[in-house]
């Protein structure tokens, strides 16, 4: 039976504007709620920048690879975006030619971005992965393996570590693995090395494909917390909130590895750390709202 962790994830809107007034110290009178309105679309531009994150790294001729190894089938990305409106043509275009297009992380190009680099995460070979948690008995039964059924097989579990969609030497392992062990989301528990689901698989390609192309350490963190940003809209615009109000600390200010690591941004990280101070300044603050970890 596939795991089908569930998450909290933003609807798209902002935090609550009442409780948000809350937080701030300051009442719901009409002038102090601009404020406050103000306040909150300052931060969620400030995490989400209207223009996006534009990164150095390019997905190149990887998603070819995928299509040639059956991990990714085109037409089975079409069907599914059909009821969705339709694939955006740099999506399209990744089927047929390589790229060299900077990857750029928006509140319009996130969920595509999700499922492009989930099955490279999932895929790519590495030497690391002999030692990953997924390598097991219950390869199969994870939302990253069981849940990836845009390719040939039903269950992506067959496509672990299987693909050389990319060259990876050891020093560029090195920075990854070190970064994925460090880089956690706030639907679970895990760090993106344990890639049990689509977010943890995706992030892993993410600092894999960044570090073949040459990114740094630091450019993997930097990479990874404007990506998960965009996934977990709600929870970062929070986080950033708690920073700012609770420890005085404007969100530029907070190393990227700090908001990424296990006490920000795992689920009982960020539960006691931004979302119960929050709540304790003023109940409701971060109100609920599920999706699944899956296509």
């Amino acid at each position: 039976m596939i795991t089908r962790r569930r998450l909290l994830v933003s609807s798209g809107s902002l935090l609550a504007l009442g409780a948000t007034a809350g937080v701030l110290g300051l009442r719901s009178l009409a002038g102090e709620q601009d404020a406050v309105h103000a306040h909150v679309e300052e931060l969620y531009r400030t995490v989400l920048p209207p223009g996006g994150y534009k990164t150095s790294v390019s997905f190149g001729n990887t998603v070819l690879r995928l299509i040639d190894a059956e991990v990714v089938d085109p037409e089975k990305f079409r069907r599914l975006y059909e009821r969705r409106g339709g694939l955006p043509g740099w999506v399209d275009r990744l089927f047929a030619v390589s790229s060299a297009e900077p990857i750029t992380f928006s509140r319009e190009t996130a969920p595509y971005l999700l499922n492009l680099l989930w099955p490279l995460g999932l895929s790519t070979k590495a030497a690391f992965n002999d030692r990953s948690p997924l390598n097991g008995p219950r390869l199969p039964s994870f939302a990253s393996t069981g849940g990836w059924r845009l390719g040939k097989s039903r269950n992506g579990y067959v496509y672990f570590n299987r693909v050389e969609t990319m060259k990876l030497d050891a020093a560029q392992e090195g920075i990854v693995l070190e970064a994925a062990r460090r880089t956690f989301r706030p639907c679970c528990d895990n760090s993106a090395f344990f890639q049990d689901c689509n977010h943890g698989s995706a992030m892993l390609g993410m600092f894999e494909l960044a570090a073949s192309q040459g990114a740094t350490l630091e450019d993997l963190y930097r990479i990874a917390l404007a990506a998960n940003a965009h996934w977990y809209p709600r929870q970062y615009v929070a986080t950033a909130l708690y920073f700012r109000s609770v420890e005085g600390k404007a969100w530029e200010q907070v190393p990227p590895e700090t908001a990424l690591g296990k006490r920000y941004s795992s689920l009982s990280g960020w539960r006691a750390n931004v979302d119960r101070p929050l709540q304790g300044m003023a109940p409701g603050t971060v109100p609920g709202g599920q999706g699944a970890c899956g296509i």
